[in-house]
């Protein structure tokens, strides 16, 4: 079976297309043949399809709106793609045309690809599903975050609310617009094409029935975790607490670092070492790394982005590995990752997180936003070796019972079955 996947990234840099190369290996291991369309991006993993491909909004090098040059033609551009793209359009019908896929999964295509690909998809009668891995179709700034604490007022009012408060990009102006552009295509019936939504957390299901969504167009199919992760952990453990991720503020790295403070500042002989793995903004980066050093925090090192397989040898070595999210994180691979590699994981009691980590069975819970409890936690875990070690195996079982890629594979086909009848 040929099977298309839409996004708006070839290349990994978050999540999302984590799980979009993942789900390539694995439905080629079925023996479907995978094809993907895109956006030409420099950073673009090579692809015979890249033909097919899309402009960016500006040049190449410019993934990210916060970054992009703005002239007439990226601004018209920008403002096709909100609404409809007869670009987008074109380069999907001439793809679809001359390779007849089978069925489609459509990952990222808001902004910066379009909506027009569902009518595409839809024109040629071609099975396909939307996977959501954030919150923007019930949210325009797709996190349900704001000033930094969780905001539901678009999932349990009117989307206005998001040009009030300037939710995206922090600009009234593209706030205004993505407001007009979703009224604009609930007035088109553009979403009517989307038969079946795929979600990764029961909760980010609970919260698009919320939103006004049926109920049944929402399937419930969970993040999968290779094998080659799933392995026990490794007998040496020189890591007590370790972050893999993005350091970001919705992230909550900040809390980990004031969870470290606390823990010092109560135990000034602690011996606990922390391990922060991944990189953001430089901003954001400079005030963790001023935090420490200002607070005299021992023992926490920032190694930086990764290899993939540097950063699953270091989970191996952690003790805990800590998930302090601040938004209502969507099956982060983060946790799934760690729990793979038999680390016991503490993690924000809220959004998917308490669907994976399970209080004092595979690691602990704590108050969103509480570093104070953070740091409890930390060090009440530490304090047993003998329990945590339990909990790192019941953590691996948890994984290759619930998320293993063949329980995934075979959901995504019955989401293909379905969508047939």
């Amino acid at each position: 079976m040929k099977i298309l996947i839409i996004n708006y990234r070839y290349f990994v840099s978050g999540g999302p297309e984590r799980y979009l190369f993942n789900l390539q290996d694995l439905l080629t291991s079925h023996g479907h043949e995978v094809i993907p369309f895109s956006i030409r991006y420099a950073k673009n993993e090579p692809t015979e399809y890249a033909q097919y491909f899309v402009p960016p909004l500006s040049n190449s090098e410019e993934v990210y709106f916060k970054d992009q040059t703005w002239n007439a033609s990226a601004f018209l551009r920008t403002l096709g793609r909100s609404f409809y793209s007869f670009e987008v359009e074109k380069a999907l019908d001439r793809l679809i045309t001359e390779h007849r896929p089978d069925f489609a999964i459509v990952l990222h295509y808001l902004r910066k690809l379009s909506p027009s690909v569902l009518s595409v998809l839809s024109r040629h009668r071609i099975p396909f599903a939307v996977r959501i891995s954030d919150f923007a179709m019930v949210c325009p700034n797709a996190h349900l975050v704001r000033d930094g604490a969780v905001c539901e007022l678009c999932v349990k009012g009117s989307m206005l609310n998001s040009v009030r408060y300037r939710c995206v990009q922090g600009s009234l102006g593209a706030s205004a617009v993505n407001y007009a552009a979703t009224k604009f295509h609930e007035w088109t019936g553009m979403y009517d094409h989307i038969r079946k939504f795929i979600l990764p957390s029961g909760f980010t299901r609970q919260k698009m029935i919320e939103a006004g969504w049926e109920a049944d167009r929402l399937v419930h199919v969970p993040t999968f975790v290779q094998p080659g992760e799933t392995v026990p952990a490794s007998s040496e453990k020189d890591i007590d607490v370790i972050f893999v991720g993005r350091v970001e503020p919705l992230k909550g790295v900040h809390l980990l670092i004031d969870a470290m403070r606390w823990i010092n500042e109560m135990q000034p002989n602690s011996t606990i070492r922390c391990s922060i793995v991944g990189a953001g903004a430089q901003d954001y980066m400079e005030q963790l790394q001023r935090t420490v050093t200002e607070h005299n925090i021992r023992s926490v090192t920032f190694h930086g982005n990764l290899p993939k397989n540097e950063v699953f040898a270091l989970l191996r070595r952690a003790r805990i590995a800590v998930v302090p999210s601040v938004w209502y994180d969507n099956m982060p691979n983060a946790a799934l990752e760690s729990l793979a590699a038999g680390v016991p994981v503490i993690a924000s009691d809220h959004g998917s997180l308490p669907e994976v980590v399970h209080d004092g069975v595979n690691g602990a819970l704590f108050e969103p936003n509480n570093a104070v409890e953070l740091g409890k936690k930390i060090v009440y875990l530490l304090s047993d070796r003998q329990s945590l070690s339990a909990m790192g195996a019941r953590s691996t079982q948890f994984i290759i019972d619930r998320h293993s890629p063949e329980l995934h594979y075979q959901r995504l086909m019955d989401v293909y079955r379905s969508l047939q009848a």
